[in-house]
């Protein structure tokens, strides 16, 4: 997603209050399955300021590698 478009989930009922004030590092993930993250950032103007950034989702912890890596005994 370019950083020049506005994305339609930030004007939805669900969305945050703009207005509203939220921790440094907050995290919203949208109905669609966008992930927000609230930080500190550039605006379009070259202002620094805080708002909600578009962000990767959080990868999920995967059980121990030993089960990955070696099947059932067998025998």
């Amino acid at each position: 997603m370019s950083s020049t478009l506005l994305h339609i989930c930030l004007e939805t009922d669900s969305a945050p209050d703009a207005q509203a004030e939220f921790e440094v590092g907050s995290r919203w993930v949208c109905e669609c399955g966008l992930n927000y993250v609230f930080h500190e950032g550039f605006n379009r103007g070259g202002g620094l300021t805080n708002a909600w950034f578009v962000a990767p989702a959080l990868p999920k912890q995967r059980g121990p590698v030993v089960k990955l890596l070696f099947g059932p005994r067998k025998g």
